[in-house]
């Protein structure tokens, strides 16, 4: 568009519902700490009531009456509004969702109620230790940085928020050129882009503030918070790379054959050879310009060297051995079926058009990434291994019993820094 939103559209007439994703790139990562949290605590008020729709409920009912569903949810680095109707409806949902953005009420009895739900929220992810542990190792994987924050943000901010800070925020960072609308499903794309070309015309253009640098990995190699607990929870975490390196495919790759999913290496081994964690996983994230690998546990807290070894050795054996054929075959296939599962719906197609514009500048096709992952072969899972997975680079982060995590430590021979989390 003129004011620089992109809009992308796939016409699906097999299908009879129409999914809207709208990314706006905006999340915790371009606050600071006099500000953390006002991306999530901003995606919670737009639901409080528009010019339109005065109430929450006017928002709900605008949609559910037909049967649809609208909803929203806030990352490190965008924002995401969505809704899926019957096709016949998505005009409204359209409506709904750009009146969210385009004039949401912010008033400060709302502002009041929300700040109290929020804090909440942020005091559930503090007293929840599978959910602390995470916490923990972003905070040693990105130091002092908002990349290491929990996206809900500080307390005391949260508590100090209000209606003219949240709109002046909003004005700053829904930038239309950071901005993507994607629809798929059974609709008319000529119409269809006219008719958010109508909605989303109220965006002026404008450059969006520029997002802090990702920082260097810490030299505080772990973590570690004393609670009294059942099971002890633990994170062991490298950096990688960013959403457009050309490892990013292969680091996928390495992460399915270790631990996404109930045929990985972590599950296999931990839980059905061993009996020693009930939820034993890994994951990938990528930022613009970070990444990371995670792996994480929890088990009983007398098995804290016995299961920090055994992911270990996991680890150690995707550096020294290649993936074997008929694994790498298997794992290949996991990857592709679940992406074109993914794309079988219309709510998948308008996520995957969003995203991959908003963060690429293009969209891949399904083909095309199948011939990446088809490229993919043990000596790159084996050469990324050693590259990113190297024992030097792990940071560690643990919440469990105080006698439990004090069997926590990095891999490396020598001394390393280590934090108490209050």
């Amino acid at each position: 568009m003129a004011n620089g939103l992109r809009v992308l559209v796939a016409e699906m007439p097999e299908t009879r519902s129409v999914s809207i994703a709208v990314y706006v790139g905006v999340g915790s990562r371009v606050e600071s700490k006099l500000d953390a949290g006002t991306s999530h605590f901003l995606e919670h008020m737009v639901f409080k009531g528009t010019a339109k729709r005065p109430t929450a409920a006017d928002i709900s009912q605008e949609i559910e009456s037909r049967g649809g569903l609208v909803n929203a949810s806030t990352d490190k680095e965008v924002t995401v509004f969505w809704s899926r109707v019957p096709a016949r409806h998505y005009l409204v949902a359209l409506d709904v969702i750009a009146d969210m953005i385009r004039a949401p009420m912010l008033r400060p009895d709302d502002v009041e109620s929300e700040r109290r739900v929020v804090v909440e929220e942020l005091r559930m992810y503090r007293d929840q230790p599978q959910d602390r542990v995470h916490t923990l190792i972003d905070e040693l994987l990105y130091p002092r940085h908002p990349l290491g924050w929990e996206v809900a943000g500080r307390e005391q901010v949260v508590l100090a928020m209000d209606a003219d800070a949240l709109r002046a925020f909003m004005t700053r960072n829904y930038a239309p050129g950071r901005s993507v609308v994607a629809l798929a499903g059974r609709l008319v794309a000529d119409e269809a882009i006219a008719a958010v070309q109508e909605q989303f015309a109220f965006l002026g253009a404008r450059e969006a503030p520029a997002f802090v640098p990702a920082p260097q990995a810490g030299k505080v190699r772990a973590k570690v918070v004393g609670k009294r607990a059942e099971q002890t929870h633990l994170c062991i975490g490298w950096r990688t790379v960013p959403t457009d390196h050309p490892d990013k495919f292969t680091v996928d790759m390495l992460n399915a054959v270790l631990g996404e999913g109930m045929s990985s290496r972590l599950f296999l081994e931990l839980r059905e050879k061993r009996g020693l964690a009930y939820d034993v996983h890994s994951y990938d994230s990528n930022y613009a310009d970070a990444g990371h690998l995670v792996v994480y546990a929890g088990f009983a807290p007398a098995k804290t060297a016995e299961v920090t070894t055994a992911v270990l050795r996991e680890v150690a054996r995707l550096r020294d051995e290649g993936v074997p054929d008929a694994e790498l075959e298997r794992v290949r296939d996991f990857a592709k079926g679940r992406m074109e599962l993914r794309l079988e719906d219309t709510r998948g197609v308008s996520s995957w058009l969003a995203g991959q514009e908003l963060f690429l500048g293009r969209v891949r096709t399904v083909e095309e990434v199948c011939a990446i992952i088809d490229g993919i072969g043990p000596d790159d899972i084996q050469r990324a291994a050693r590259t990113y997975l190297r024992p030097e680079l792990a940071y560690v982060a643990a919440v469990g019993p105080r006698a439990s995590i004090a069997a926590v430590a990095p891999p490396a021979a020598e001394p390393v820094a280590m934090g108490i989390a209050s």
